[in-house]
């Protein structure tokens, strides 16, 4: 049966070389867009003029010497605004009503604590309409989190050593371990920062896959209206085979088409879409997404070309939402709520966080789960179509 399944999806494949479909809407069409949109709109996001709350509830001399930092900081001048805020509800209450784009929360008791030796934990509050806000925020606290760790295995290592209490407190005091941050002489805009081709080159990869992948699955449509579909069926065949084969075969061009355009994208503009295990992670999770969206179309539809205009609608329609067309905090607020209902929009989120804050694997986590679980609730409603239709 195996055997069937290849042969069906080596035919599959010559058909869609010899038609042209593979190379045209897999490689030269998203490839060619995606570096237009490179050319003429690559360079960093437009400046970036973040609200940041402040919310101290330590009022010790570390917050208010990371405070001064911040304030000080040339890279920060004319972009990022500190607004204090007198406790984390009220800051939460901010960034509901739009005030602010992110919020910094040091907890009370923090700088006794990392002079103690015990370490800290600074919290941030970020909000879905304001991801680059919250990018920077993040970066800042990153860095604030550095400083106190190096400083909290120092106090340690003093405390190991049988130094005497007053001492180390000394100690302390003179190295300035509850003092300002120097973490933050390095530019924390540097994670913030994301490449418009960046955007738009992920984006086309993620319109594309869904026509990559729909063009085989509406071939099921064609092969069923000339009876080929029923010719297969009469010989020694699994009913799924043909099904999946074709399924295959357009999973694996969209796979390559989605990574053929983020090396194009990367080569041209020289801009890092992050770490490439986690975005090739998020590039796989969003086709198998399409995959199943569009094998859901196809299921419901009754004739190939009503196939194609609706997979093209709801393409065009995931594409402009989910930030493929339009960077996402370019939406307004109904529009980005509406985004987290589509793949693009998981999608395009992951990979903003991995292009803007150099994060790894984990942080993209949640939107590769939510793109997991489209997939396995749109697969599952196309096979019971696919039966219904009699396409399996």
């Amino acid at each position: 049966m195996w055997r069937a399944f290849a042969a069906v999806s080596a035919l599959e494949f010559r058909t869609r070389l010899r038609d042209g479909t593979a190379l045209v809407i897999a490689l030269i069409v998203p490839v060619t867009l995606a570096t237009l949109f490179s050319v003429v709109l690559g360079g960093d996001d437009p400046p970036l003029r973040a609200t940041v709350g402040f919310v101290d509830l330590d009022r010790g001399e570390f917050p208010a010497g990371v405070r001064r930092e911040v304030m000080a900081s040339e890279e920060l001048k004319g972009v990022m605004t500190l607004r204090d805020l007198p406790g984390r509800e009220e800051a939460a209450r901010a960034l509901d009503a739009e005030e602010i784009g992110a919020a910094i929360v040091f907890p009370a008791g923090f700088s006794r604590s990392v002079g103690e030796g015990n370490g800290g934990d600074v919290a941030v509050l970020t909000s879905p309409k304001s991801p680059l806000a919250g990018v920077v925020a993040r970066a800042v606290v990153d860095r604030i989190s550095a400083l106190v760790d190096a400083r909290t295995l120092a106090v340690r290592a003093v405390l190991k050593a049988g130094v005497p209490g007053d001492e180390v407190k000394e100690l302390v005091e003179r190295n300035g371990a509850a003092g300002p941050s120097p973490a933050l002489e390095d530019d924390p805009m540097s994670g913030g920062k994301v490449d418009l081709s960046v955007h738009y080159g992920s984006g086309m990869a993620a319109l594309f896959a869904f026509f990559v992948v729909g063009a085989s699955f509406r071939g099921l449509l064609t092969e069923r209206k000339l009876g080929t579909l029923d010719r297969m069926r009469a010989g020694p065949l699994a009913a799924w085979v043909p099904f999946a084969g074709k399924a295959a075969v357009g999973f694996a061009l969209a796979l390559v088409s989605v990574c053929v355009t983020w090396a194009a994208s990367v080569l041209v503009s020289g801009a890092t879409w992050g770490d490439p295990l986690a975005v090739f992670t998020v590039l796989l999770a969003h086709v198998l997404a399409a995959a199943a969206i569009t094998m859901l179309v196809a299921s419901r539809a009754k004739t190939d070309a009503q196939a194609d205009g609706v997979i093209m609608v709801v393409s065009f329609v995931m594409a402009f939402l989910g930030g493929s067309l339009v960077p996402m905090y370019s939406l307004p607020g109904v529009l980005q709520a509406a985004a987290l209902l589509t793949p693009n929009g998981w999608t395009s989120t992951a990979l903003t966080e991995l292009a803007g804050s150099g994060a790894g694997l984990a942080a993209v986590a949640g939107p590769v789960a939510v793109l997991c679980a489209i997939t396995l609730v749109a697969g599952g409603l196309a096979v019971l179509g696919m039966k219904k239709g009699t396409l399996l």
